[in-house]
């Protein structure tokens, strides 16, 4: 084994050799440098061999805890599906072996949803288990397979009714260019406290992020003779899948049902682009359900799959 492959460790920043895996916006060095707060200690992994790199972690060290991300929807080791199990559980506990040297104490891995890449994910947990990991969390993520010229087949016949309505209203789908994103901000905020839940990012890191990260961030609404009724902020993962980081409505337009209308035009736009996969995210906080949103997306036509959070403790 060790003559074929070897694990290579780099202080961040790095460069990447050849991938033969899919990259992911969140294990970017530009998307790393969001995340990272004053006194973390940032490690890449790779695993090289014949000329490539095989696979790829990237592990913030705060105190004698590791974790990936360090503030992103997932991390995780990325590779591809085809890797021998055998090099996978090498790369893992090359990794582990390092990381008990560092005298960490545990390691926090959030996988990614299993429905961006189906083989890889039943791969990564197979393995991770193996070398003694154990799932902390599982999450309940969405998404829509775009894979046809219209979402129409996908769509729940009640939610095919509101869509009507919503147009025959007046309602109309836009992307906002050069948002205002004190007024996005609040936009959300107001949304999220209507349904009693925290706004996750501040305006000045939600400025800071789309800032560091141009082309990233892409702000889709729907609105009543001018007046937004919702809106929905993308994150650009890769060339394949579009996240739906923020959706938010406002409470005058409920009737509407506008956020019918922004998902409806963002697949879409999918189509246009050429992504394959709009991650609508989880529809469970800390593996509680909640049952109204897994059924607006599952009357969009969303498919349901699981994300994993491990833990490796360190003896």
């Amino acid at each position: 084994m060790n003559s074929t492959y070897s694990i290579h460790v780099y202080p961040f920043p790095e460069t990447v050799s050849q991938p033969l895996f899919e990259r992911f916006l969140f294990n970017e060095t530009s998307h790393l440098k969001t995340q990272a707060q004053p006194g973390d200690q940032v490690l890449t992994f790779l695993l090289e061999g014949d000329g490539f790199t095989h696979a790829r972690l990237v592990i913030f060290i705060v105190n004698d805890k590791g974790m990936s991300p360090r503030r992103a929807t997932f991390g995780g080791i990325e590779s591809y599906p085809e890797i021998p199990s055998e090099t996978l559980l090498f790369f893992i506990q090359g990794v582990l072996d390092h990381l008990k040297k560092q005298g960490l104490t545990r390691l926090l891995i959030r996988s990614l949803p299993d429905g961006l890449n189906p083989e890889l994910a039943a791969l990564l947990h197979r393995n991770y288990l193996q070398a003694g990991f154990t799932v902390i969390t599982t999450e309940l993520n969405q998404h829509l397979p775009v894979n046809e010229p219209s979402i129409d087949h996908l769509l729940h016949n009640s939610t095919h009714r509101r869509l009507k309505k919503s147009l025959r209203e007046g309602l109309h789908f836009e992307e906002w260019l050069n948002p205002d994103w004190a007024i996005v901000h609040a936009f959300i905020t107001a949304a999220r406290e209507r349904k009693q839940r925290p706004m996750t990012m501040s305006l000045e890191t939600l400025f800071a992020s789309v800032t560091q990260l141009p082309n990233v961030f892409q702000v889709f609404t729907a609105r009543f003779q001018g007046k937004l009724a919702a809106l929905v902020v993308t994150v650009q993962i890769n060339e394949r899948i579009l996240y739906t980081l923020y959706p938010a409505d406002a409470a005058e337009f409920l009737d509407l049902s506008p956020l019918i209308l922004v998902n409806v035009g963002l697949y879409q736009y999918c189509l246009t682009n050429q992504y394959q996969i709009l991650d609508l995210g989880i529809s469970t906080e800390n593996g509680v359900r909640n049952e109204g949103l897994i059924r607006f997306k599952k009357n969009l036509g969303a498919i349901t799959s699981e994300k994993h959070s491990y833990q490796f403790l360190f003896e």
